[in-house]
């Protein structure tokens, strides 16, 4: 049986795996082949390209995942208006 917190970790492997198996199978599938019989690909060249393509990916969602928990702390903070339950009706019900 799987526990609930085993749930998210499986479903979060379940999605990466097969991207991230995508991804290498593209971008080394350039790295490790050969254009033509007197022409060849740098493959240091194209390891950094892939490198700095891929450093690139990761500072963008990285920019993402930390706006996104930036708006969430600010917008659900202890202090924020919006946030605040009603105050006492006396026992009216609208």
């Amino acid at each position: 049986m799987i526990s609930k917190s085993n749930t998210h970790l499986w479903l979060i492997i379940l999605i990466m795996f097969p991207l991230i198996g995508l991804l290498l199978s593209i971008t080394l599938g350039h790295a490790f082949a050969q254009q033509s019989a007197t022409s060849y690909l740098d493959r240091r060249v194209e390891i950094w390209a892939l490198f700095y393509r891929g450093m690139v990916a990761a500072f963008v969602v990285g920019a993402l995942v930390q706006g996104s928990i930036i708006y969430v702390a600010w917008r659900f903070r202890e202090s924020n208006k919006k946030n605040k339950p009603p105050a006492s009706m006396g026992g009216a019900h609208h």
